[in-house]
Order: structure tokens, then C-alpha cells, then sequence
């Protein structure tokens, strides 16, 4: 369940990246609209706090608190990183990762 933490914050992290105007052109070629602006940044905030509950759930409260914490931090990282090398690179992982977490959680 952590990694499946990890790629809802790494996906929350891309979504609060795409609402700005100038990582969204860099990654999709067009800018924003104020509605989609406004989608991603409740969409990326929903993401971070659901996996920030996963890791409370499955940790405990003090716990779970650090490590979805050190979570965001690492998929802000990783975001923040791809965006400087391989910007378009940022989406696919966006899918994989919370893919990759489910099939762990099944296995």
C-alpha cells in the first residue's frame, strides 16, 4: 500500500505541476484554462490527501504522517526533476507508478 502512496502523490504532485501555465505548455503544448487550471489543482490536492490517508491507514497516525510526508517530498522531487530533464516523461510515469502500486497491493 506505500507504493501505491508514493504513485498517488507522485500523480498529485504532476496534477499541482500542470496547473501552472508554464510546466503545462511544456508538457502538453498549450496553455491552461482557468476551469482546467482549477481541476488539476483540486484534483493534485485530493491525490495528496488520500495518499496521505493510505499511509495513515496503513501505518499508524504518527507514523503514516512522516512517511506520506517524506513521500510528497520525493514525488515532488522526482517531479521536479523530470520536469528539468525529460519533461515529457513526467505523464507516462504519472500512470505507471500508481499502476505499479495497485498490482503490488493484488499480488
Amino acid at each position: 500500500m506505500l507504493f501505491l502512496a508514493f504513485g498517488l502523490n507522485y500523480l498529485g504532485m504532476t496534477a499541482l505541476c500542470l496547473a501552472m501555465s508554464r510546466h503545462h505548455k511544456a508538457v502538453l503544448n498549450s496553455a491552461p484554462s482557468s476551469a482546467r487550471t482549477r481541476g488539476l489543482r483540486v484534483v493534485g490536492a485530493l491525490l495528496l490527501a488520500l495518499a496521505m490517508a493510505l499511509n495513515i491507514i496503513e501505518l499508524t497516525a504518527d507514523m503514516g504522517i512522516i512517511t506520506g510526508l517524506l513521500q510528497l517530498m520525493l514525488a515532488g522531487l522526482a517531479v521536479g526533476l523530470l520536469m528539468a530533464w525529460r519533461s515529457r516523461w513526467v505523464l507516462p510515469l504519472g500512470g505507471l507508478l500508481p499502476l505499479g502500486g495497485l498490482l503490488a497491493l493484488l499480488a
